[in-house]
């Protein structure tokens, strides 16, 4: 459950979901929608609750917390640090209801990097987050982490996160394009902190340097935390740009993403360096780019840079400096079998590695461990 993301979030209902559901178990999935909905798809119940924000969030949490109750569970996957203190709450009516903590994000630093909050709620909001996650890592069942460098904060407690990477199921991506446009792809949020303005820059300097056929495809929607949407479409018209970016609405499922993403060149990783979060990030982007045959152009970020650095699928860059950016895409569209050579090496990596495949594995026999401590 969570209250962070929708109930068809990729992570969840692509891919967790799904393999516990073939695993053999009852699957109930609670998140954000539109409307309030329940639905069987196949096999699996989502129940999706409309976001409310602000101190109106808390009604929120109660809604889903009542919910989670009456699904009476055996064990709560919590997706949030929300949903961990109604587990916690819900462990009090039971003792025999496992509690498993999905820290798929670094949670306490995410309210610290939060610039539209005020300084003292940001502060108060890491304390309790910290707070849970202290607790969590004394009384639930198990963590799940996604990558070694988040899963530090819990091994210093003395307890060993589950490491579930975010890995693309290669079997939804089908395969790569031989056939490349001059195109570059972004995904995801856009917004500042994820460099889409450094981003744009570049993109006008790699123009202005003759590369008139460049297409940036961009598949996401603006953040309305700042001015970065009207920012945006205002420097694409001083420069020209119009004919060179090109938005994509939202995608219906989660595999359509895909088709997006393969006729290009590279895929872009821009986050900046301001945020923690992301400085430790290992994001979905990354393997979903590499699973489609892309090179990639990304931060020179830890857990980012130690997967590239390894595959050679790509270029790491400083992510605040418009040139640099500019200079690997150039790099890119001057030599496309280059860019594709790395784009296939990153899809090698993924065929046989970074794969979902191999990361439900980890998600699978904890459960079965859960449950065999529970037949014992």
């Amino acid at each position: 459950m969570t209250v962070s993301h929708p109930v068809k979030y990729s992570r969840f209902w692509d891919r967790e979901a799904r393999s516990l559901h073939q695993g053999g178990y009852q699957v109930t999935l609670i998140g954000l929608g539109n409307e309030f909905k329940i639905e069987f798809i196949d096999g699996i119940k989502t129940i999706a609750v409309p976001e409310r924000k602000r101190w109106h969030k808390f009604a929120l949490v109660r809604e889903i917390a009542q919910l989670a109750l009456q699904e009476h569970a055996d064990a709560y996957q919590c997706l949030d640090p929300w949903c961990l203190a109604i587990s916690l709450w819900l462990k009090r009516f039971s003792q025999r209801i496992h509690i498993v903590y999905e820290s798929s994000e670094w949670f306490p630093q995410t309210y610290l990097d939060r610039r539209d909050l005020p300084l003292l709620l940001r502060w108060l909001s890491w304390s309790l987050v910290s707070y849970l996650e202290y607790t969590a890592s004394r009384r639930v069942e198990a963590i799940i982490e996604t990558n070694y460098a988040r899963a530090r904060r819990f091994t210093r407690r003395g307890r060993i996160p589950i490491q579930v990477p975010n890995y693309p199921p290669v079997e939804l991506i089908g395969a790569p394009q031989q056939d490349r446009n001059p195109w570059f792809v972004y995904t995801g949020l856009i917004c500042r902190p994820r460099g889409f303005h450094q981003l744009l820059k570049a993109l006008a300097l790699v123009v202005k340097r003759g590369f008139y056929q460049v297409k940036l495809i961009v598949r996401g929607e603006f953040d309305g935390r700042d001015d970065i949407e009207r920012w945006s479409k205002g420097f694409i018209n001083r420069n020209g740009l119009t004919e060179n970016v090109v938005f994509v609405s939202q995608l219906p499922s989660y595999a359509e993403v895909f088709n997006v993403i393969k006729p290009c060149l590279a895929g872009l990783i821009l986050f900046q360096p301001e945020r923690g979060n992301d400085w430790t990030n290992q994001p979905n982007k990354l393997f979903e780019f590499m699973g489609c045959g892309l090179s990639v152009i990304a931060s020179n970020f830890p857990e980012i840079a130690r997967i590239v650095n390894e595959t050679k699928c790509g270029w790491l860059v400083d992510p605040t400096q418009p040139e640099a950016i500019a200079e690997a895409m150039v790099e890119v569209l001057e030599n496309p079998v280059e860019s594709i050579q790395r784009g296939f090496a990153g899809r090698k990596a993924v065929e046989t590695k970074y794969n979902w495949r191999v990361a439900e594995q980890s998600l699978l026999n904890m459960y079965r461990d859960i449950f065999r401590g529970t037949e014992d």
